[in-house]
């Protein structure tokens, strides 16, 4: 069948001119049909050439020269002779109101814009927009799940802080978001992984997550046989409670002194946190003058400079080594507010020294999809919908 000049333009399989109905400055409208001869009956699956008539059908198309395209579509309802019923025929180029390509390229402009700016370039509704959104967003999470996950990440964000979360799950390997479940309870992991079922979850190796309880427990009761780790930057940052505690407990001074606490100290509480390989020559010097004049601080200190020392060893034989420096500090009684960490240890030690036999994982990728998930949060001013976020959340990733 030849071409004319108008199929061209438009570039669309199986689909031919009929004509120009409207050609102005603001709106181009041109009229098709299918050349698809003989349709499927979606009843029985048999190709009829039977037509019972013809209905107009208006899809929008993508812009030429800034002019929005809507294509009359001339669409035919067929008879199906075997089974007698009647049906509307279906075009691969066609997807409901929109053609294939536009819907593409709304998806594609929403991972970068907000669904409300998306609608606003394209004149289209905003609850059309974000079905699209949310349906593409459905297939591409389907695709994500089926694929093998050795090393799961699981971690909490918030929708409104203090108020509602969801869990957010990345695949380790890949770094994409496989979903984003409402709610940081033990029900809401349980439910996902029983959801993905017994096969997906054999294959999942290790698990990185924060110090939840409730994550914690869904673990332990669907990933049983995975290893179970600790995030590093948590385990970190307990262990930093205990010298803050101590710094507080030092800048003190009695009361009715002015200043209340001592400067020095209170000016190096940044400093403190730094682990003693990363210092240069000027910063060990202003540690030490505080030091000299607050013995107590540098116990702490060297007490978290041993606990660092379990993710710098190379195995776990020096994690071990240097936990055991740990304790012959904290024995000592110079550091009492150390009690706290080393209860919290002794609660997570299997999570803690199993993270060099589990291949040194880290959360790192799952924090860096939550710094875009607020970003996102932040250009639509604020989300309140589940779905939505997680619409948007697996397509930005």
């Amino acid at each position: 069948m030849a071409r004319d000049v108008m199929s061209v333009r438009l570039w669309l399989p199986l689909v031919r001119v009929l004509g120009v109905a409207a050609d102005l400055p603001e709106r181009l409208v041109v009229r098709v049909a299918s050349t698809v001869g003989h349709p499927k009956c979606p009843h029985c699956s048999a190709p009829s050439g039977r037509v019972h008539d013809r209905r107009d059908n208006k899809v929008r198309d993508l812009e030429v020269s800034g002019r929005p395209v809507t294509l009359v579509w001339e669409r035919r309802r067929m008879v199906c002779e075997p089974c007698g019923r009647r049906f509307c025929e279906d075009h691969p180029a066609f997807e409901g109101r929109l053609t294939a390509r536009l819907a593409r390229r709304v998806v594609a402009d929403a991972r970068a814009m907000t669904v409300n700016a998306a609608a606003r370039r394209h004149r289209l509704g905003w609850d059309l927009v974000n079905s699209l959104v949310v349906a593409w967003a459905g297939l591409v999470a389907d695709r994500r799940r089926r694929r093998r996950c050795r090393l799961l990440l699981v971690e909490e964000t918030s929708i409104r802080k203090r108020h509602r979360y969801v869990t957010v799950l990345v695949n380790g390997d890949t770094g994409e978001v496989l979903a984003m479940v409402p709610h940081r309870s033990q029900a809401a992991l349980t439910a996902f992984l029983a959801a993905q079922g017994h096969r997906w979850c054999r294959g999942v190796k290790v698990v990185v997550s924060d110090g939840s309880a409730a994550y914690k427990a869904a673990i332990s009761a669907k990933l049983g046989h995975a290893r179970h780790v600790l995030d590093r930057f948590h385990v970190i940052r307990w262990f930093q409670s205990g010298l803050t505690a101590v710094r507080r407990d030092v800048q003190r001074r009695p009361e009715g002194s002015k200043p209340r606490f001592d400067p020095d100290v209170f000016r190096a509480r940044f400093l403190l946190m730094r682990r003693p390989d990363t210092l240069d020559a000027a910063e060990r010097e202003r540690l030490d003058a505080v030091f000299a004049a607050h013995p107590r601080l540098k116990a702490a200190w060297d007490a978290l400079g041993e606990l660092h020392g379990l993710y710098l060893a190379k195995n776990r034989k020096g994690a071990l080594e240097a936990l055991d420096r740990f304790a012959d500090i904290y024995g000592t009684g110079q550091i009492p507010e150390f009690s706290d960490v080393v209860d919290t240890f002794l609660a997570w030690h299997e999570q803690i020294l199993g993270w060099h036999q589990a291949g040194q994982p880290s959360n790192g990728p799952i924090e860096g999809t939550n710094n875009l998930l607020q970003v996102l949060r932040r250009k639509a001013h604020g989300s309140a919908n589940y779905t939505n976020l997680e619409a948007r959340g697996i397509l930005t990733t």
